[in-house]
Formats: C-alpha cells, sequence, structure tokens
C-alpha cells in the first residue's frame, strides 16, 4: 500500500489553507455588537443551502462515513440500515420538530437545549438538560477526531498519536476564529467536496475495479465467511432495533439539528434543510455509498486488521496520484464538519447557559465572544485526550447516541406534544434515563441488548408516572408552547 504523494499532499494543504481563511474572514467580518449572536447563532439568516448543507455534513462525519466503511467491510449491505435510521429520523424531526422549535427559537432568541427546557419547566431541568447533551456531544466530538486520526495515519504513513493531534488542532482553530458561522460556511464548502470525492469518485471506481454487482456476487457467494455481505437483512433483528433506539432520537435531541434550526432565517427553510438532509442525502446516496467502500475494500484487501481502515487503504489503493488527495480531503471534510459542529454546541452551552445565566449575567458581547474561545480550546483539547484515549470510532458514536437519546428523546417529546409533563417528571426521566444507559454500557451490555433498551424504557416510565404524581410548578412555561390548550 502505498502513501500520499507530494501533489496530493499540495491538495490537502490548499484545502486546510481555505478552511483556516473561511474562519479568519468570519471573524473579520463580525460587527460590534453582534458578534457573540455571530458566534452562538450565525446571526439566524442562513438560507436553504447554508442550512442543508451543513446539516448534511455535520451528520455524515466521520463517525458514519469511516465507520461505515468497516461495518460495510464486516456486515457487508445490511450495515447501510444504520444510516437509514438517521436519515428516517431527519424526515420525521422535519415535520414534528422543526415547526415548533424555530417558532420558539425567533420568538424568545433561544440558543440551546438548555434555554427550551428551562423556559418550558424550570432551570434546573434546564441545567441537567443542557449538561446532559453537551456531554453526550463533546464525546461525539472524540469520534470524529479519532476518524481523521485514522485517515491520516493510513494515507499519510503517520503514527495515530500524531494524526489525532493534528485532525484535531485544525478543527480547533476555525472554530476557535468564527463559531457556528465559520462551522456552517465551512461545512457547506466541505459536503460538495464529499459529495464528490465519495459519490461521484470512490463509489464508481470502486465499482468498475471489482466488477460490478455481477463481480461483488460472485466474489462473496464464493465462500460462506462472506455470503451474507450482499444480505440486506444479514445486521439481524437485535442489531437493527438497537441501532433504531440508539439513532432515531438523535435529529430531535441533536445539538446539530437544534443550531441548524436556530440559524435558519425561517421556519421553511429550517423545515427543508432538515428534510433534504434526511431524503436523498443520508438515504439512498450516502448510506450504500459509503457502505459499499467497506464492501469493495472486502474484496481488495480481505486480509485487512482494522475495518475501520478500510477507507484509508482503499484510497491509496485504487486511486490514481492527485485523486487520492481530493477524496482524503473529502474524508477529512466528512471528520471535520461534524467535529466542529458537535465542538461549538457544548461550546454555547458552556457559554449560554453557565457562564452567561450563573457565572457572569452582565456579561458583555466581547466576553461571551471570549468566553466562547476558551471553552472551543479548552473543550477541544480535552477531546482530543478522549480520542487518544478511546480509539474505536463506532464505539464512541453510538456511546455518545446513547447517552443523549435515552435520557432526552422522551423529555423533549414531552415538551413539545403532552401538556401534562411536568418540570418534575422531565428531570427525572432526564437524570434516570440517562444514568441507567450509562449503567447498562459500563456493566458490558448484558444479555446483548444495547443500553438504548433499558435507557429508553426508564426514561418513558419516569416520564409518564412522575407527571402523572405531580402537578405543574408556577414557572412552567405552557402557554408558549400550547397556546390552544392552555
Amino acid at each position: 500500500m502505498r502513501t500520499l504523494g507530494a501533489i496530493d499532499i499540495l491538495m490537502m494543504v490548499l484545502y486546510f489553507i481555505g478552511l483556516l481563511s473561511i474562519g479568519y474572514y468570519t471573524m473579520k467580518s463580525e460587527k460590534e455588537g453582534e458578534k457573540a449572536e455571530s458566534f452562538l447563532a450565525a446571526n439566524r439568516n442562513m438560507n436553504l443551502v447554508q442550512t442543508t448543507g451543513s446539516a448534511a455534513a455535520t451528520d455524515l462525519g466521520g463517525g458514519f462515513s469511516i465507520a461505515m466503511g468497516g461495518l460495510g467491510f464486516t456486515l457487508g449491505i445490511s450495515g447501510s440500515w444504520l444510516i437509514a435510521v438517521s436519515g428516517l429520523s431527519a424526515v420525521f424531526a422535519s415535520f414534528l420538530l422543526v415547526p415548533k422549535l424555530k417558532r420558539w427559537a425567533d420568538k424568545v432568541k433561544g440558543l440551546t437545549t438548555g434555554d427550551l427546557f428551562a423556559q418550558r419547566f424550570d432551570e434546573r431541568t434546564g441545567l441537567i438538560a443542557a449538561i446532559l447533551i453537551g456531554l453526550s456531544w463533546f464525546s461525539f466530538v472524540g469520534g470524529q477526531i479519532i476518524a481523521g486520526g485514522k485517515l491520516v495515519a493510513g494515507t499519510m504513513g503517520l503514527n495515530l498519536t500524531t494524526a489525532i493531534i493534528i485532525a484535531g488542532a485544525i478543527v480547533l482553530a476555525y472554530t476557535i476564529m468564527g463559531g457556528l458561522k465559520a462551522v456552517i460556511f465551512t461545512d457547506v464548502f466541505q459536503m460538495v467536496i464529499l459529495f464528490v470525492g465519495i459519490i461521484l469518485l470512490m463509489v464508481p471506481i470502486g465499482w468498475v475495479r471489482v466488477g460490478g454487482w455481477q463481480g461483488m456476487v460472485q466474489h462473496f457467494s464464493a465462500s460462506a465467511e462472506t455470503a451474507s455481505l450482499l444480505d440486506w437483512g444479514a445486521a439481524g433483528w437485535k442489531q437493527g432495533i438497537g441501532w433504531f433506539l440508539s439513532i432515531f432520537p438523535v435529529w430531535f435531541i441533536s445539538i446539530a439539528t437544534f443550531q441548524r434550526v436556530v440559524a435558519a432565517q425561517d421556519e421553511k427553510t429550517a423545515k427543508r434543510g432538515i428534510f433534504l438532509t434526511g431524503i436523498p442525502i443520508e438515504w439512498p446516496l450516502f448510506a450504500i455509498g459509503t457502505t459499499l467502500v467497506g464492501m469493495f475494500a472486502r474484496i481488495i484487501m480481505p486480509g485487512l486488521a482494522d475495518p475501520e481502515l478500510a477507507t484509508p487503504n482503499m484510497i491509496v489503493t485504487i486511486l490514481p496520484i492527485g485523486i487520492s488527495g481530493i477524496v482524503v480531503a473529502a474524508y477529512i471534510a466528512a471528520v471535520m464538519s461534524t467535529a466542529d459542529s458537535c465542538l461549538i454546541g457544548p461550546v454555547a452551552i458552556f457559554v449560554n447557559d453557565i457562564y452567561k445565566k450563573r457565572l457572569k449575567p452582565d456579561a458583555t458581547d466581547a466576553q461571551l465572544v471570549k468566553a466562547g474561545r476558551y471553552a472551543t480550546l479548552i473543550l477541544g483539547v480535552l477531546a482530543i485526550y478522549l480520542a487518544y484515549s478511546v480509539p474505536s470510532i463506532l464505539d464512541i458514536v453510538l456511546y455518545a447516541y446513547t447517552f443523549g437519546a435515552a435520557g432526552l428523546f422522551f423529555p423533549m417529546l414531552g415538551l413539545l406534544f403532552w401538556k401534562r409533563t411536568t418540570s418534575t417528571g422531565a428531570f427525572w426521566s432526564i437524570l434516570l434515563g440517562g444514568s441507567s444507559a450509562v449503567i447498562w454500557t459500563i456493566l458490558g451490555n448484558p444479555y446483548g441488548y444495547s443500553a438504548s433498551y433499558l435507557g429508553w424504557i426508564v426514561s418513558f416510565l419516569s416520564l409518564v408516572i412522575v407527571s402523572l404524581m405531580t402537578q405543574h410548578k408556577p414557572e412552567e412555561d405552557i402557554d408558549t408552547f400550547f397556546p390552544d390548550k392552555a
């Protein structure tokens, strides 16, 4: 296997310079008095292309694009259902969540999940919701940095530690400079490169190299070990349900969803942007495309020790010099587009829900931006350390999804659609649902069941039972969310 040549590396360097230039330009274009709004909410005027491109690039990051190559390598075509569940979630969220969320955000200038839960319930519930989603998505940053590190290590011949530090440092640089607006602008740029690199280059070239579908059938059916790779149901019902429980709630609780809806110029833009991300971008284009890359690798390099290195190895094995650089840039784009969004989310939560509300209520616009930049640096360094400590992409991604989904999915549904939900019910649902999922994970998922099973059951029962046993508190704002039912 060769590593990238000088031309490939030059193209990657130019790509990185482009990203950093966007961050620098965004920072310099901020107007006095609007810097915090730009850093944390992108001035709430993003158009359809920006909303869709950023939402799609964020969700299709390294945790999916690189890890899906590994799933394609080990499970085959049935691995594509993992992203299909995410696409389904995005479609449902566009109809059920986005309209109410956007109306609330525009009405009260809301910024974070903590803002939403604090207004509907109380400050205590808002704080625990903010902490849970912040920790969950902070963990997710580590998964993206691992993916970036594996990609750089596999294609440039660097050791994984060095590669992780390089990948993390680049993400930190432009996020610190431009905040959410820079993140969205770079995401659109990265989504274009990602689409060209994977869908228009990697998949067609790999398809020809393995002899198309007929060649795959002939190769995989020749061995009992690989015959199931062409079976759409090979993942099994238990695995499928585990994916559904972990991933379906994500678009309803995701920081990326929340921030794109807040940043969109209007409700129609937000709704269409999230819908288009689900269909056709996530399904069928990227769900099948990224899985096929791993299946191609299973044919061309069947003895690969680490399946998650299938994609980097494919890039430098089948693609010519020059093209390799473009495709590596595409996958690095996937990594960065999610890492930056998952980093700026916890940063926004810290600045808005902790620094502004509890540490310095009288903070000026400039002080909020400064706090945001320091928080980005500190959380980013911690995320790089986490990535170094837990070197499995898919494990950390699914852990982050499970942790957030188990604690927040049902309280979010209750907030939006069940007037009887009380602040006490929401608080204990978040606390018990998230905690039970973490404990189940620490125990090693006994009996082969994902922590999502237990987390969902505990969270749902806690929400319903406690809400029915308690009354609304005076500070709860029911009218804003149920104006026709108050």
